[in-house]
């Protein structure tokens, strides 16, 4: 996973000027997709490459279905999967300012509540039973400016969520890396210390915790915030005293 995190970094700083030393990550770029669908797809393909996976071994909008009654919809599509599709080695999704926010990830109901974290519960109770096309890393790329930024939808507030105040925005767009960044670590590692209902190698429904697979299926966050990427990792259990950190070196 370092050297994931190492390939990426570089991959971001060597396309500096796509991304516009940052500014590519601010709410005024979040129409047509302009960098989750323009700016970014070389830079997977070049990390992509510092791994050595090319070819058949890199691939976007991979389907992972998942059993009609485990009540987590019937797929998730991942954004990147590198490494052999018959057992990958990294998924990687890529979450944008309008989404890295609360409804993403708080599991707030039953699993049918829309939160991606049980994608991850679903992608562990598939490895479990032995499907090797899951992946020994699943990582989210947070984009959290830190910074002041405005004008980019407030989702956690609508009357669709109501998770939030709406009085709250001010804070938000303050600096949404401080608010949010903490709030969505602290969501995941209570996921993954929960004892839950998993399925077993036989099928069955056993209860367990996501926190004792890490060594075979790791959740990771990666947050980049325009001035730094910072990795936190679900077998540290996103203890923040254990983050890596590295400043990000924008080319002119």
């Amino acid at each position: 996973m370092d050297r994931f995190f190492s390939a990426l970094r570089q991959g971001l700083e060597e396309h500096s000027k796509r991304l516009l030393r940052g500014d590519i990550f601010l709410p005024r770029y979040l129409k047509k997709g302009k960098f989750t669908k323009n700016a970014f797809p070389p830079v997977a393909r070049q990390l992509a490459k510092r791994l050595r996976f090319s070819g058949k071994a890199f691939n976007r909008e991979v389907r992972n279905p998942f059993p009609e009654d485990w009540k987590v919809g019937l797929w998730q599509q991942v954004d990147y999967v590198l490494g052999n599709p018959d057992q990958p080695k990294y998924f990687l999704e890529l979450e944008s300012l309008d989404r890295t926010q609360l409804y993403l990830f708080l599991p707030h109901g039953g699993r049918k509540d829309g939160s991606k974290l049980w994608y991850y519960w679903a992608t562990v109770c598939k490895q479990i039973m032995g499907d090797k096309s899951m992946p020994r890393y699943f990582v989210w790329l947070l984009i959290l400016p830190d910074q002041p930024v405005k004008n980019f939808p407030f989702w956690d507030a609508t009357k669709y969520y109501r998770l939030l105040s709406p009085l709250l925005r001010p804070l938000v767009q303050d600096n949404p890396f401080r608010f949010y960044d903490w709030m969505i670590k602290t969501s995941a590692r209570l996921f993954i210390q929960k004892v839950r209902w998993m399925k077993d190698n036989k099928g069955e429904w056993q209860q367990g915790r996501l926190q004792d697979h890490q060594e075979k299926c790791e959740l990771v966050f990666l947050t980049c915030t325009g001035r730094q990427l910072i990795m936190s990792r679900g077998r540290d259990g996103f203890d923040p005293a254990k983050e890596k950190r590295v400043l990000l070196k924008w080319k002119r």
